[in-house]
């Protein structure tokens, strides 16, 4: 599909375990003529896209856990165009699917862009998304403008996904009902910490400086963790700066300050 001018003829997938919240981003979407399909958590969503004949990891806990939603799962799928998703979920969170996902797990294209609509108390959660390429981010309470703002700008990405390995890899916590509000930031960490041989980049011709983060450049390389002003790490080092990222990155400073520097490798024309 080429880069659309407006979102009419796209067809979107928000998932999102409160109906109200769910509702009102599909209404919106509805009404500037995309079609909506709706799921309530990351389970729902899997179901949708399709399964592929590996299922993983995360999702063979599942299925030990809750036999019965894998009933008829994957026989069939629908193809969306992109999906916007929450975080926090049960009894499959919106990081495990978008593992899932890039992971080559589902039916749906690793490439396809997600979305992530985003709470200030999912800051520890926030490093894990943009290890997984999540393409952009909206502040919760959510307006329509910036989830429609974002899906074209996700439509129009030049996204490449990592190796499934760098995917893989990926620690993810169970945020089921019972901890939903349990503070992950050390798993985050440690997960963050697993794919930096994965995505360091052997650059010749560097030089090592520190710019404002507003300054990153697509093909700069992150050299030392980038982390928000209170601590959490959002993007390791060894990272490639994309348009992807910077994205996200904008999308990000509006629900948690980001440190102000950040330290780079770049190519020296």
């Amino acid at each position: 599909m080429t880069a659309p001018s407006d979102l009419k003829g796209l067809r979107i997938m928000v998932v999102d375990d409160q109906k109200f919240l769910r509702t009102m981003v599909a209404q919106g979407l509805k009404g500037v003529g995309a079609e909506v399909i709706e799921a309530a958590d990351g389970f729902a969503g899997l179901g949708i896209i399709g399964l592929g004949a590996e299922t993983g990891s995360s999702m063979d806990r599942l299925k030990a856990k809750r036999p019965d939603m894998f009933d008829g799962t994957g026989t069939s799928h629908r193809v969306v165009n992109c999906i916007v998703t929450d975080i926090r979920m049960a009894p499959m969170n919106g990081l495990e699917m978008l593992k899932a996902i890039r992971s080559g797990l589902t039916k749906a294209p690793r490439e396809i862009p997600v979305i992530i609509m985003s709470a200030h108390t999912d800051e520890s959660l926030i490093g894990a998304a943009v290890a997984l390429d999540a393409h952009g981010f909206v502040s919760k309470p959510v307006s329509q403008k910036s989830i429609m703002d974002r899906v074209l700008r996700a439509m129009r990405a030049n996204f490449k996904p990592k190796p499934v390995e760098a995917y893989q890899t990926l620690i993810i916590p169970e945020l089921d009902e019972a901890i939903l509000e349990t503070d992950v930031s050390f798993l985050s960490n440690e997960m963050l910490s697993k794919i930096r041989a994965g995505d360091v980049n052997a650059l010749t011709g560097e030089r090592s400086t520190s710019v404002k983060w507003t300054e990153l450049a697509i093909g700069d390389t992150i050299a030392v963790d980038f982390k928000t002003k209170s601590g959490q790490l959002v993007v390791p080092s060894g990272t490639a700066v994309t348009d992807v990222l910077l994205n996200a990155l904008g999308d990000l400073s509006n629900v948690s300050p980001l440190a102000d520097e950040v330290q780079i490798r770049r190519k020296v024309l």
